[in-house]
């Protein structure tokens, strides 16, 4: 029977991470720096939760069951998003995504384009996204090569709710004290630019890839919160849309229900407050921190209680 099912996520730590997640939102252990909440990936999968698939990963569901996918996630090679929930307690890294082509010809393997919802942040609190204005690749590496980057790059001064839509090419980093649900492609191809002259667990610097990243890097890109985001409804807006992901958010006090077609399958993660989803007559509880797969084709999802929810889907 398919069924709406809660998703038990792929826990990462990095020594950006901090300890909201396992304190606030649910998740085991003490430092989580990201929360792999939808994933089908050589580097983790989610495993599903109860019902009659209880402990099976979304990878062995999904291969049994290819239907679930739905008709658009189907056109992919692979499963096409990866969902997350990342805790900066410390500046990431400056890194950038190559696109599909360069992914393809370079690394064997697609390139990413993600989005970022601001869940909750210190005051002050940002993201380096972009540059201030346009600059040349030689002079971004004279800045790479003294340290200087971050003066160039646009900081943005985000509070909950925001939402930047980041293009592969675009140079970008969460800094310290913000928690954002993210959503990209399903890849995990990043190239570092600069890493604070921080060293790894094993006490030595962590790689760069200075190289390849000039080649990728749009010079002239820059974000701005709120790009794309559209008002579908009273308490609905899509955040995001793109061939790869759309991302739409919900307060469900306003919005009570939605429509999984056959063209998607759809992940509801809860980012604040509870509720429930039912699907098929199954219902499945939500808390902040939970995420819930719904395969497609399951007809009208209906939401109760207080919460805000991210719905994933292609």
């Amino acid at each position: 029977m398919i069924y709406p099912m809660k998703l038990k996520p792929v826990l990462k730590s990095y020594i950006w991470g901090g300890e909201k997640l396992a304190k606030k939102y649910g998740k085991d252990g003490g430092s989580v720096a990201e929360s792999w909440e939808v994933a089908a990936n050589a580097s983790g999968s989610s495993v599903i939760s109860g019902g009659e698939y209880d402990g099976m990963t979304l990878v062995d569901f999904l291969s049994a069951h290819p239907e679930a996918l739905g008709t658009e996630a189907a056109k992919f090679e692979f499963f096409p998003v990866l969902v997350k929930l990342i805790d900066a307690a410390s500046n990431l890294s400056v890194q950038v995504h190559p696109d599909d082509a360069y992914a393809l010809a370079n690394e064997g393997q697609y390139g990413k384009t993600e989005m970022w919802y601001v869940v909750e942040c210190e005051p002050g609190a940002g993201m380096y996204c972009g540059f201030k204005r346009k600059v040349s690749k030689e002079e971004l590496e004279i800045a790479l090569n003294n340290g200087t980057i971050t003066d160039l790059l646009n900081f943005i001064e985000v509070k909950k709710g925001d939402c930047l839509f980041i293009k592969s090419g675009t140079v970008h980093a969460i800094c310290g004290g913000v928690l954002v649900y993210e959503i990209q492609q399903n890849s995990t191809l990043t190239y570092r630019l600069y890493d604070y002259g921080r060293v790894g667990a094993d006490g030595k610097p962590r790689e760069l890839h200075i190289a390849k990243a000039l080649e990728v890097t749009d010079t002239a890109a820059v974000c701005h919160p709120g790009d794309g985001v559209k008002k579908l409804a009273d308490g609905v807006e899509q955040l995001g849309a793109c061939q790869y992901f759309t991302a739409i958010v919900y307060d469900t006090t306003l919005c009570r229900s939605t429509v999984v077609t056959e063209r998607s399958f759809s992940a509801f993660t809860c980012v604040d407050g509870e509720c429930t989803i039912t699907a098929n007559g199954i219902v499945c509880p939500l808390r902040r921190g939970d995420t819930c797969f719904v395969p497609s084709a399951s007809g009208t999802v209906i939401f109760s209680g207080k919460a805000t929810l991210i719905e994933a889907k292609v």
